[in-house]
């Protein structure tokens, strides 16, 4: 609704003035109506056509240097204020919406700030959004976001949504490859049933044949003609049934038959270029699209599509996608979606209208979101799952955790990897639940996330092997050794195969090298968390052009593929340095060391300092105490109850040679790739969540206002509900909340 402009221009005068005489009262309620109709008017013509600036007004009127107590924002079109009206969301004004947009989008282009714009003067009197729309350019999709309203879009994910991209890429020509080989054996079994048929027919010919000419000999009543051909007939079947030659023709022909159908098949269904729709291809869902920015991606930089499902139970947020959908030109292969994530998936259980790959991407935990997923994708689909709720994961709330996921998580300087098994130990048990089974692809922990890509299968075969590839975690509080027990082990006996339980390590009171006690925690899974034939396709897959995230995306992959399939969690070196109370050796001399002895080494992608390593806990520290000799440490100033002092005490079992060893420093770091990214700027990490109110810097005002109110109430401030607040913060408030939100 429109502010009363006149009225608020009477109280203001009125307020200086204060007239005593009923004439004065008359004239300033004479004024009052003219000033109402003045700025009626001219409202109308500023909606309409756009092209009369605010400025300009206020100077007519003379109302340059008048600031008003009240802050306006003034729409240039009403029908974005209609559009966010459920009754509207269905009508198809966002088609006008977009013409609109293309108009400003072309002002922009000729020199105009794109963006939000809000024009003031030194005292505006109104905050005025003279850009309906704020644009978003990633890869090779823009988005539009109305300027009034808050957007949530996190810059630090665009590295996510690079990776999910090159990771459809590889499963969009995978699945091809795999429907053209099932094409190709279909094929190859007609022509062996039809080969055969032929076979069988030149067999049954050739025995009727051998009977006439049989017959022929021994009735002499022939006439020579007729014999004649019982001769000619009689002749055929050995040329043609010869083992040699049918041999021959039979393994030949069909080779270079089947050559050539490969390349005309492979002509004939090629994967279509991206932004066409493929009536063969994947279909892909998006569970919590919002803007619709991922999917607008998938569409325009992925092959192979069909269709992709962007979904969203926000009205505000289906109404940017439409918008965002059409500006992009993809509306053939994106269509929008209303309705709760889950309901879709449950909704499409079926293995006719099953997806070939969901991403879930929530503000927080998806826990609520996987039993649907794994039943509402094809058998050898996958998974894209984000978790964003890493203080729980990470053993802040372990009652939390294992509320969401099925798992006790506990603190400890593993514990973003250990955050990732825990994800796909709760993936592989709402899977087995429906006789599925998962296979991870790529299990990545960055930034403040993690993100895991799996494949689902079906078998309940396989589903009686998911108990053995699950452990329970013991973590000594002091020095956080760790060790896994498995829930369970396969006993193979020639044919026979029986599942059984994993035998308990006698009670510890105690850890053995430090002295402190264990805590437990899990299950987790324990299996590989990558599929390193997938890693070497999507490394290879990689097109510099096509991502801004590319270095990093390429370091991150090769780290991935130097990565110990079979060990679970890794050290990290600082926290045995401390532990221990030194200062312990360089990266390469403690790998060498390991090499040195005969054991597998490796970094992790999720810490900067990690060791992975197929060494027993107990030779760990022989390392460190070994180093510690070289480079004593002053065991007078520790506790007695300091982990690193019982450690430190023990006698090594072992020899250690920290000489360098050729494989001591890892292939990414001799070449120099991006491994672990430096935030490129301040608070680079997760954002809030984004509010659709209209006037979103009402938000800002009650965050100052509340500013130091604590304190205030330490100092006996008794008037603790408000803060005065002057011109100049108000305006820096709205600045903010103008140039500063997230968009």
């Amino acid at each position: 609704m429109r502010p009363n402009y006149g009225l608020v221009f009477f109280l203001v005068i009125y307020n200086y003035n204060k007239p005593t005489k009923p004439a004065v009262f008359f004239l300033y309620s004479v004024a009052y109506l003219i000033t109402g109709v003045i700025y009626r008017v001219c409202g109308i013509v500023v909606t309409l056509t756009q092209k009369l600036p605010i400025k300009q007004l206020h100077k007519c009127l003379g109302l340059q240097n008048l600031t008003l107590p009240i802050k306006v924002r003034w729409f240039h079109d009403n029908r974005e204020v209609m559009a966010t009206s459920p009754s509207n969301m269905d009508c198809g004004s966002y088609e006008d919406k977009t013409q609109t947009t293309t108009k400003e989008k072309d002002m922009s282009a000729s020199g105009a700030h794109t963006g939000s714009m809000d024009t003031k003067d030194e005292n505006p009197g109104f905050v005025v959004d003279t850009m309906p729309y704020t644009s978003v350019c990633e890869g090779k999709a823009e988005v539009l976001f109305p300027s009034s309203h808050d957007v949530f879009y996190n810059p630090v994910q665009e590295f996510n949504r690079d990776l999910s991209v090159a990771v459809l890429r590889v499963f969009s020509a995978e699945y091809k490859e795999k429907k053209i080989q099932q094409q190709q054996k279909a094929e190859s079994k007609i022509k062996a049933r039809l080969k055969a048929e032929e076979d069988k027919k030149d067999i049954q010919e050739h025995s009727k044949s051998s009977d006439t000419a049989y017959t022929s000999q021994d009735i002499c009543s022939i006439p020579s003609d007729a014999t004649s051909m019982t001769q000619n007939v009689s002749s055929k079947p050995p040329a043609t049934t010869s083992p040699s030659s049918n041999s021959s023709t039979s393994t030949s022909a069909p080779v270079k038959d089947s050559s050539v159908e490969n390349e005309n098949l492979i002509e004939k269904y090629p994967i279509l270029p991206p932004g066409v729709r493929d009536k063969e291809g994947i279909r892909i869902l998006e569970g919590l699209a919002a803007s619709g920015l991922r999917s607008i991606r998938y569409a325009k930089e992925v092959g192979g599509v069909k269709e992709i499902v962007a979904n969203d139970i926000s009205t505000q947020a289906l109404e940017c996608m439409r918008r965002n959908i059409n500006h992009n030109k993809v509306e053939d292969i994106v269509k929008p979606s209303h309705n709760d994530a889950s309901l879709v998936m449950y909704e499409n259980r079926q293995p006719e209208s099953r997806f070939h790959a969901i991403d879930l991407d929530p503000y927080g935990s998806p826990h609520i979101f996987l039993d649907g997923a794994v039943q509402s994708v094809v058998d050898g689909g996958i998974l894209l799952i984000t978790c964003t709720d890493m203080a729980v994961l990470c053993g802040n709330s372990p009652e939390t955790c294992y509320g969401k996921y099925g798992a006790i998580s506990c603190k400890g300087r593993a514990c973003h990897e250990m955050a990732l098994r825990i994800v796909l130990q709760c993936l592989e048990s709402h899977a087995n639940r429906y006789g599925r089974y998962i296979v991870p692809l790529l299990s990545l922990s960055a930034d403040f996330y993690v993100r895991v890509v799996v494949r689902v299968h079906s078998s309940k075969l396989k589903c009686k092997e998911s108990f053995t590839k699950v452990s329970w975690v013991y973590q000594c509080v002091g020095c956080e050794t760790t060790s896994l027990l498995p829930l369970g082990r396969i006993n193979v006996n020639g044919r026979s195969t029986k599942y059984q339980l994993s035998t308990s390590p006698p009670a510890v009171d105690s850890c053995t090298h430090c002295g402190h006690r264990y805590q437990m925690a899990g299950p987790i899974w324990s299996d590989p968390i990558h599929d390193w034939d997938f890693l070497r396709k999507l490394k290879s897959s990689l097109v510099e052009e096509d991502f801004v995230t590319y270095r990093r995306m390429y370091g991150t992959l090769t780290m991935l593929e130097e990565e110990l399939e079979d060990v679970p969690l890794y050290y990290v070196v600082d926290k045995l340095a401390s532990i221990a109370g030194i200062n312990l050796c360089k990266m390469v001399h403690f790998r060498s060391a390991l090499l040195n002895a005969g054991y597998r080494v490796s970094m992790s992608h999720a810490c900067k300092a990690s060791i992975k390593t197929d060494a027993p806990p107990g030779f760990v520290w022989d390392v460190v105490r070994a180093w510690e000799k070289q480079n004593p440490a002053n065991k007078s100033r520790m506790p007695d109850d300091r982990p690193g002092k019982r450690i430190l005490s023990q006698e090594s079992q072992s020899e250690v040679s920290f000489e360098l060893h050729p494989d001591s420093n890892p292939e990414s770091r001799k070449q120099d790739l991006l491994r672990f990214q430096i935030n490129p700027e301040r608070y680079w990490g997760p954002k809030s969540r984004a509010r659709t109110s209209l006037f979103h810097g009402d938000q800002e005002e009650k965050r100052v206002k509340k500013q130091g109110k604590k304190r205030r109430v330490q100092n006996g401030d008794t008037d603790t509900s408000k803060k005065v607040l002057t011109e100049k913060t108000i305006s820096n408030v709205t600045h903010k909340s103008t140039e500063g939100m997230e968009v």
